[in-house]
């Protein structure tokens, strides 16, 4: 499959955290689909990031690099990614995560932005996050993504309208918040990555981690994925028409 006929998103998911032995975003990961196959429309090819990350705030921001450098050994291996095809365009980042922290359990919550400080909570390593460096880095106080996240909820909603889901623009200010905040500012701090600014997105999945709600998590996620797609590349065509 030539990857100028695709739009490349690469996910990520995490291990399992804080007091929960699972984590619904690793499982979800795991079950969707290599592409997303869409008559008369460009294909998705889901990259799925081939490492389960830590939450310590140097690690997260490790995710990032891996991610936007697009090395082919960084996702796992899957029959759309040729053995020869040894770097990635990846077009979008979408972090995945579980709720926690005392949010509604059964939610599905797209995320839209992410900030610098506030990070109270150390890391599995005891660290914080250096709020001060990012500071001196010239980055700002919040980044938001590129991407239309209305859209792809709105497309959620027409299909699964009684399940729970919101746009939100509080990630929590633990690990997932980061995870939005770092991959959203590395294409500001490295020139060769510039072209990438604010191409990730960030959804929260619900705890059920029963057969039928991962199923039903990666159809959502599925969902909301083409929604994202369908209206970037939309808006794309109208800009080169101007």
């Amino acid at each position: 499959m030539s990857p100028k006929n695709t739009f490349n998103v690469a996910v990520t998911g995490n291990p399992p955290f804080m007091e929960y032995d699972f984590n619904t975003s690793q499982l979800v990961r795991d079950a969707l689909p290599d592409v997303i196959q869409r008559p008369e429309k460009k294909d998705i090819r889901i990259l799925k990031y081939a490492r389960d990350t830590r939450d310590t705030y140097e690690d997260v921001r490790r995710v990032s690099k891996d991610i936007w450098g697009g090395q082919r050994t960084m996702f796992s291996r899957m029959p759309g990614l040729e053995e020869k095809e040894g770097h990635v365009d990846v077009d979008l980042i979408l972090h995945l995560g579980m709720v926690a922290l005392g949010w509604r359990t059964d939610m599905f919550r797209f995320e839209t932005m992410a900030r610098r400080d506030g990070y109270k909570l150390p890391g599995d390593d005891g660290q914080f996050v250096n709020s001060d460096y990012l500071q001196k880095l010239g980055l700002p106080t919040s980044l938001e993504t590129s991407f239309d996240v209305e859209a792809g909820w709105r497309k959620v909603k027409e299909k699964f309208p009684d399940t729970p889901s919101c746009v939100s623009d509080d990630a929590g200010l633990y690990f997932c918040e980061f995870r939005l905040y770092s991959s959203l500012a590395e294409p500001l701090l490295t020139p060769s990555f510039r072209e990438k600014s604010g191409r990730v997105v960030f959804e929260h999945l619900p705890q059920d981690h029963s057969t039928e709600g991962i199923a039903l998590a990666r159809d959502i996620t599925v969902t909301f994925v083409a929604g994202l797609v369908d209206a970037r590349l939309a808006k794309e065509d109208e800009m080169s028409t101007v």
